[in-house]
Order: structure tokens, then C-alpha cells, then sequence
């Protein structure tokens, strides 16, 4: 039984390989904007479907979760703007945010430590979940495939 579930998952996974995905299945940079910031703007590539739909949904109608979540990576991304990323996959839309997430954009080093230890407690920890909760998606740029 284990290798029959093996062989279907193997067989899923290859299937969903092809280099043709459907534009609504590509990955997306979707643009944030600030409340109280309208100025700043970042760019964040999300590759989670659920997220790309939401924020696609919210662009159009200015209905449903719009608040950016995910876990953050010291290093420019797709935004050279700022001195951190959004690990792609952990990208999400929420409704609500508590006060540890913070509201404005971090674009120093500086910013991004300081922020890692009043979240986690430790500067120099790899990882930290960031949810900035003034931003809203006001663009999706679908990534299409070669």
C-alpha cells in the first residue's frame, strides 16, 4: 500500500511539473501599499495560490482579507528597496494583525534587527513573521512562464 500511495504522489508531482502552467496557477509579484504611507509601496513574489486569488479579489472589489503576512528573510528580494524578503510560499492575506506586527515599511538594517528582536527576542534570528497591518494589495502581475 505505502508504495502504490508513493507511486500516485510520484505521479501527481511529475504531472504538475510542466514549464506551460496556466497563468492562473504562475506565480505573482503583488505591489503593497501603506495606510498612512501612501507613498511606499513594496513588491512581494508570492507563489501561494490562495494568496494570488485574494489579492487579485481585493484589487477589484476592495473586499476581503488585504493585510500581508508571511515570514521574512534578511536580503533584498524582488523590491531592492528594502533589506528583507517574504519567503514566497509563506505568503498569505489576513483580516486582522495584532500590534507586534507593526505598520510601517522597515527599510534599514537597523529597522529589520530591531524589529526581529521585539518580535522573536534574538536580532540575529534567521526568520520572523512580519504582518504590517496598514498594507493592502493595489496590484497583481502575473509571472507567466517562458
Amino acid at each position: 500500500m505505502r508504495s502504490r500511495s508513493i507511486l500516485v504522489f510520484l505521479t501527481v508531482a511529475l504531472g504538475c511539473s510542466s514549464s506551460s502552467a496556466p497563468a492562473n496557477l504562475a506565480p505573482a509579484i503583488i505591489t503593497f501599499a501603506f495606510d498612512g504611507h501612501p507613498a511606499d509601496t513594496m513588491r512581494v513574489f508570492v507563489n501561494r495560490q490562495q494568496t494570488i486569488a485574494d489579492a487579485e479579489t481585493y484589487v477589484a472589489t476592495h473586499h476581503g482579507p488585504k493585510l500581508l503576512a508571511g515570514v521574512i528573510v534578511r536580503g533584498a528580494g524582488v523590491d531592492p528597496r528594502y533589506p528583507f524578503q517574504f519567503l514566497p510560499e509563506t505568503v498569505e492575506l489576513i483580516d486582522a494583525a495584532i500590534a507586534s506586527c507593526d505598520a510601517a515599511p522597515m527599510r534599514t538594517d537597523a529597522a529589520v534587527n530591531d524589529f526581529f528582536f521585539a518580535s522573536i527576542g534574538n536580532r540575529s534570528a534567521p526568520t520572523a513573521t512580519w504582518c504590517p497591518w496598514s498594507s493592502y494589495p493595489i496590484q497583481v502581475q502575473r509571472l507567466l512562464p517562458d
